[in-house]
């Protein structure tokens, strides 16, 4: 949710001397980069440094994995999102390496912009994405720039609220256009409480008992209708497995992770009563909101969690300071960070 204000040369991932698309670790961290060189875009418009890159500002966050800034994506004069091209070889359709990257940023607390990205968090959380004029303009750039360019090897990446747009982006571009990215999610929000992190086990039962007690009344009203559009919905994007890096200590993603492993780690089968948020549902049969179009609603991923903290203060997860911390882009490119990858697939 937070730019970190990283300068490359002090705190990027200048560990990565070699280039190696095959590793995982590599991908990861430079992709993280190149998001984190939107946020820096953004900042050096604020500071009045456009069109020019000091060495110790945004430039050296694609350049340095040989990518150059193809076009910057802006909404009333904000920088929100970058597409990078990469200047070396890339394979075929099928390659570990990205012609493209597409990325956006989450929230940046700087005067010109902090209101109207926190604007844009709110909307999130209310399912409410779709509507704004931010999303709007992800999806026409992205589907401008795939009918131009072709698919070839174009991935999607974000950070935060960014995760978010490039997830609904992916999602609406699969319906569209049956383009299955390669989709790179930091930090991406779960709109729901997160359970998961509560320490009383006696507390979580009883707010578990509540949601199904609630869920089956809600249930008993909902159309069947919607019930078979949100397995259908489900089915189409079965092919599709974003990377989501979640972090236990971060509230806004955790819950991602008792999602899948509850839901498809379990083998159950995703239903419109069982896999949404009390919220949600309310949303559903309240104001006819579909739900097939909630963001974070996913029938597959791979599912990256780190097992490591930034710092010890985070793994207490006492403060606001140890969420931020938690919430961080920059968690993703450090040499140190220990992270476990599951694939969950109900379909499969």
């Amino acid at each position: 949710m937070f730019s970190n204000n990283e300068i490359f040369h002090e705190t990027g991932p200048k560990h990565l001397t070699a280039m190696d698309w095959k590793n995982t670790d590599y991908q990861r961290s430079v992709v993280a980069s190149l998001v984190q060189g939107v946020y820096s875009l953004e900042r050096d418009r604020q500071t009045n440094n456009p069109g020019r890159y000091r060495e110790d500002n945004a430039e050296p966050w694609w350049t340095s994995f040989n990518f150059h800034l193809d076009e910057p994506l802006i909404d009333d004069k904000r920088i929100f999102g970058a597409i990078y091209k990469y200047n070396g070889k890339y394979a075929s359709a099928d390659s570990d390496v990205p012609e493209y990257v597409i990325a956006f940023r989450g929230t940046l607390c700087m005067r010109k912009t902090v209101m109207n990205d926190l604007t844009l968090y709110v909307k999130c959380f209310l399912n409410k994405l779709e509507e704004s004029s931010r999303f709007k303009l992800a999806l026409n750039y992205v589907e401008r720039f795939v009918e131009a360019n072709g698919a070839r090897n174009v991935w999607l990446a974000g950070h935060s609220s960014g995760s978010a747009i490039a997830l609904l982006v992916g999602k609406k571009m699969i319906l569209k256009m049956e383009w299955f990215p390669k989709a790179y999610l930091f930090n991406p929000p779960f709109l729901s409480f997160p359970i998961g992190l509560l320490e009383d086990e006696k507390v979580k039962k009883r707010i578990h008992s509540v949601h199904r007690m609630v869920k089956a009344g809600l249930t008993y009203f909902a159309a069947e209708p919607s019930k078979l559009r949100m397995e259908d919905h489900f089915a189409m994007l079965s092919s599709w497995t974003p990377h989501l890096f979640v972090n236990r200590a971060d509230i806004v993603c955790a819950e991602y992770i008792a999602y899948f492993e509850r839901k498809v780690g379990a083998g159950e089968t995703m239903t419109l009563a069982e896999n949404n948020s009390t919220r949600n549902l309310v949303s559903h049969v309240v104001f006819r909101k579909d739900l097939k179009d909630a963001t974070h609603l996913l029938p597959s991923a791979h599912l990256i969690v780190s097992k490591s903290h930034p710092n010890k203060k985070a793994a207490d997860n006492s403060s606001c300071s140890d969420f931020l911390e938690a919430h961080k882009i920059s968690q993703w490119w450090r040499p140190d960070v220990s992270c476990q990858s599951t694939l969950y697939d109900q379909y499969r």
